[in-house]
């Protein structure tokens, strides 16, 4: 992956002179790309990964591949991946595996390790070590698998003791803290000795599922669903010839965000309504509901925004597509009614706990905001205060903070760089919104 750009300990974002009409482009999907690459780890034989996006989050999944024996090519800009899976089998019978913050990466890889014959390590940095992890451990250990908190608290360090491919069963596991434990599982259970049937306790947030039922589908395999859950009978995942993965929905969202807050428009090249990825639905869906124009053309999915002061409140439930419940709070001050943003209490257990990043970043702003166990709802505001934002160590909120400097003087935006996590470049393709040679 190539370095991140070197940014400044905290970047002010000054406002749009006009409103923008630009093409824009975005990185390939963190989803998509990290499922390919434990489907191609699982396939028998090279797969070959297109407009993959290369970031922090893949590149931890990428090394700690590598270190369970995995052989892979990586182009010079990170976007190609050659992998060559094993059909099922882990060649190490010893890893330590650092994956950061990525809560994508250390799922799918505990499932992987339960493959294995050896002993595996997954640990992440402090936050990471906050965030629970038991549902999946417990589903492993009813498989028949060794998994277990280091530390007794179902967080990670997470040590997977594989006695060779799982031999798979019956599992139930609770959903409601993450769709990740079920993805994970999924992925998996066909490169397993046996039958696996997981019946699900809890809500479900169906549409990252879909993802990933669907790309295994993609692959060579399938799901069985059930009324309280999933069949998956054993088979072999395909190499794929040319995988080309979309861009990635919850970083367009930004640039959709752009066009709705000052009136302008903005297409984002290659993404298109019928996606994979259920955080298109926030143009289709969220953005329509409050008066955005939206249109699929033939290079990909354009948003116009309302004139100016014209952007409608709205309250939402916003499970489905979290991510991008941080990118319409950064709306929201601006609407002429008040946003409700509902059942994302999941988010308090991610990068940071989002929901009080929100609220308390809009009380920066002076911006009247109510928090509640599973949301937030935000008031329209006469006026922006001029502000340091915090971040969090959270690359969702500075993106989604990052366009309320786009309307309003002032802003600033502490820790930039924490956008490395899915989107190094984000900040150069802001500055984007301001070139008129990217005009429509």
């Amino acid at each position: 992956m190539p370095a991140p750009p070197v940014l400044p300990a905290e970047l002010e974002i000054a406002p749009l002179k006009s409103p923008p009409s630009v093409q824009i482009s975005v990185p390939g999907s963190k989803s998509i790309t990290n499922r390919a690459l434990i489907l191609g780890a699982l396939a028998q034989g090279e797969s070959n990964i297109t407009g993959a996006l290369a970031s922090e989050d893949t590149a931890v999944m990428l090394e700690a591949l590598q270190r369970l024996g995995f052989a892979v090519q990586t182009s010079q800009q990170g976007t190609s991946i050659a992998i060559h899976g094993r059909g099922g089998e882990i060649e190490a019978r010893k890893a330590t595996l650092y994956l950061a913050n990525s809560g994508t990466s250390l799922r799918f890889l505990t499932a992987l390790c339960a493959l294995g014959s050896g002993e595996y390590l997954l640990d992440g940095v402090e936050r990471m070590r906050q965030r629970p992890q038991e549902p999946l451990l417990l589903a492993l250990q009813q498989l028949g698998v060794r998994a277990e908190a280091e530390f007794g608290n179902g967080c990670p360090p997470l040590r997977i003791q594989g006695r060779g491919r799982m031999q798979g069963g019956y599992c139930k596991l609770q959903t409601a803290a993450s769709s990740q434990f079920l993805s994970a599982l999924l992925m998996v259970s066909p490169a397993a000795g046996g039958e696996t049937v997981i019946e699900l306790e809890g809500a479900l947030r169906p549409h990252y599922v879909a993802l990933t039922t669907a790309m295994m589908q993609q692959w060579g395999t399938s799901a069985e669903t059930m009324p309280q859950g999933y069949r998956i009978r054993p088979a072999q995942y395909q190499p794929q010839k040319q995988y080309q993965v979309e861009p990635d929905a919850s970083s367009a969202s930004y640039f959709f965000a752009a066009a709705a807050l000052t009136g302008g428009k903005v297409c984002v090249s290659g993404l298109h309504a019928d996606a994979l990825q259920g955080d298109v639905r926030f143009a289709t869906e969220t953005l329509a509901a409050m008066g955005c124009r939206v249109q699929d053309t033939p290079q990909g999915l354009c948003v116009e925004g309302p004139p100016p002061g014209e952007l409608k409140g709205i309250d939402r439930d916003m499970s489905a597509i979290s991510d991008t419940s941080l990118t319409l709070a950064a709306l929201a001050p601006f609407a002429l009614s008040p946003t409700t943003v509902r059942n994302i209490a999941h988010t308090r257990l991610q990068e940071c706990d989002r929901i009080h990043a929100v609220c308390s970043n809009m009380k920066l702003l002076g911006v009247e905001v109510e928090e509640f166990p599973d949301g937030f709802r935000i008031h329209p505001a006469r006026s922006i205060r001029p502000a340091r934002l915090e971040t969090f160590a959270d690359h969702r909120i500075a993106m989604s903070f990052a366009l309320i400097g786009l309307a309003a003087p002032g802003i600033v935006i502490k820790n930039p760089a924490c956008t490395a996590k899915t989107f190094p470049d984000f900040w150069q393709r802001l500055e984007l919104l301001r070139n008129k040679e990217t005009l429509l």
